[in-house]
């Protein structure tokens, strides 16, 4: 069925205020001011073409509040199946599908809780898989190339689009601003749970005090001194890595050194909170998984820049990144 542009802005109206779940309420406080409706449907039609998703079934990666699965089904006429690893956000896109199919309207979304990196359903099962926003937190991005290329069916497309770019002078600080409040700040991490998504970080710690936690556990006895080195070395890790660490210290063995653009990390779940990405490194991941033409592509909407956007020059990609983070990886499944 299609939808005119004003049926497809009451459906996304009805959707994002179709549910109380604290962890929503937040985020759409951002509709009609910093996310309006004719750049989010602009963006939809877009990435639409971009993938050809268009009449196929789709896989979104880390939906999160599912209003861009809601634009997938309604903009492609797609079937569209919506996976976060959050049961909160999953939770929340039932209630929000639920209202609207109150309404008479039911967007083909189906919404399930799941980690791409594992997630079980049959190979070869969609045309499409679709990821905004989403890939900075995945815990294991090799996995998750290598699970997308066998979900996919042959000729199928991929596409990933993310701003957290590591080429963006102004992102990338920012980020580090970030980084270093999650990690340290109780009064962030208070922030987190009673202003952002009270489900999802309820009773959240800063990452450097989890850490000490765990390295108190697995080492007891240790000092003052090595355990606040320690805590800062093993940013980035996850439990069983800390522990070993944290062992290997006692005994005087050498500290790792913490990765430059992917340390804020949740040290029991082992999310990140927004690694920075290298959309080139990210490409070669891909290809690496078994996928053939493999673009990376800038996310310009205005004259001259978009021109550009299919460039394949790395320095002028580069530079341009710098000027905007947005990129979009492209990459398909050989028939």
């Amino acid at each position: 069925m299609q939808y005119s542009d004003a049926a497809i802005r009451q459906i996304l109206n009805d959707y994002i205020y179709g549910s109380q779940h604290p962890d929503l309420v937040v985020y759409r406080r951002d509709f009609g001011t910093k996310f309006t409706f004719e750049n989010w449907l602009t963006w939809m039609r877009s990435r639409c073409k971009l993938g050809g998703f268009f009449n196929k079934r789709i896989l979104e990666v880390g939906c999160g509040f599912g209003w861009d699965a809601v634009g997938l089904s309604l903009v492609g006429e797609n079937e569209v199946v919506a996976i976060d690893i959050l049961p909160s956000m999953i939770d929340g896109v039932r209630e929000c599908l639920e209202t609207v199919s109150a309404t008479g309207h039911r967007p083909n979304v189906t919404p399930l809780h799941g980690d791409i990196c594992n997630l079980s359903l049959p190979d070869c099962s969609f045309d499409g898989i679709y990821s905004s926003e989403a890939v900075e937190h995945v815990h294991d991005l090799a996995a998750m190339f290598k699970r997308c290329w066998s979900l996919l069916r042959p000729g199928g497309r991929l596409l990933i689009a993310n701003d957290s770019n590591r080429f963006n002078s102004s992102f990338r600080e920012a980020t580090f601003s970030m980084w270093k409040q999650r990690d340290e700040s109780w009064e962030h991490a208070r922030w987190l749970e009673a202003e952002v998504r009270p489900i999802e970080h309820k009773g959240a710690k800063p990452y450097a005090a989890m850490r000490e936690e765990i390295i108190d556990e697995a080492a007891p006895d240790m000092d003052a001194a090595t355990r606040a080195k320690v805590v800062e070395a093993t940013a980035g890790m996850i439990r069983p890595q800390i522990e070993e660490v944290a062992r290997n210290a006692i005994k005087g063995g050498e500290l790792p050194k913490r990765p430059a653009f992917s340390w804020c990390r949740n040290p029991e779940t082992g999310e990140y909170a927004e690694r920075l990405l290298d959309p080139f490194e990210m490409a070669d991941m891909i290809r690496a998984a078994g996928f053939v033409r493999v673009r990376i592509r800038h996310g310009f909407n205005r004259f001259p820049f978009r021109v550009l956007n299919g460039i394949q020059f790395r320095r002028l990609n580069e530079f341009l990144f710098d000027r905007k983070a947005i990129f979009i990886v492209l990459a398909d499944k050989t028939l």
